[in-house]
């Protein structure tokens, strides 16, 4: 009888390890709502900003935008696992009206980085956003295992005009970077 009841026990204890281990490999990233003013976590580059008028959840969304050529885009380095699976996505609304425009995009990728941030390999990016939309869009990208030498991986939420008179801006909440469970 106490057999059953110490298997029980290690059954059960077992079981909760495994859901907190799982539990930890939730989201990544630092701030993926985009929710403070300053937050630690993401990095601002060329016409970025937060808005508070517009968003998914929260109060606030990242928003960027791009005249002729050039881009606006958010950046945050998060610690990798070598060998190990992981996604990126975020949720992008391209108003009407001040959405992207002839060959502006919008996307997101994964570049993964060694411990002194250099990047290795090829990025891994989501189909891109290429036009106005009046509903939130998922933006994912394909899973990616970190290769061997990777110790970041650097998020970037980008919206880029690769030519003279295209332009726009998207907003950006819900990012999210997660390592997928073995396969």
């Amino acid at each position: 009888m106490k057999r059953s009841y110490l298997i029980c026990f290690l059954v059960l204890v077992l079981g909760s390890v495994s859901l907190s281990s799982s539990a930890e490999q939730g989201n990544l990233l630092i701030n993926p709502g985009f929710e403070k003013a300053d937050p630690p976590g993401w990095g601002l580059y060329g016409d970025a900003t937060y808005d508070t008028e517009t968003y998914r959840n929260g109060k606030q969304s990242g928003k960027a935008w791009v005249w002729d050529y050039g881009d606006g885009l958010f950046e945050q380095y998060v610690d990798v696992i070598p060998g190990m699976q992981y996604k990126a996505s975020v949720y992008v609304l391209g108003k009407p009206g001040d959405s992207i425009s002839g060959d502006t995009k919008a996307w997101i990728q994964i570049e993964w980085c060694t411990a002194d941030s250099a990047i290795i390999g090829d990025s891994v990016k989501s189909p891109p956003l290429a036009g106005a939309s009046d509903t939130w869009k998922l933006l994912s990208t394909p899973a990616a295992i970190a290769p061997p030498s990777a110790a970041k991986a650097k998020i970037k939420i980008v919206v880029q005009a690769a030519k003279k008179k295209t332009g726009g801006s998207c907003y950006f909440d819900d990012a999210n970077f997660s390592p997928l469970p073995p396969m």
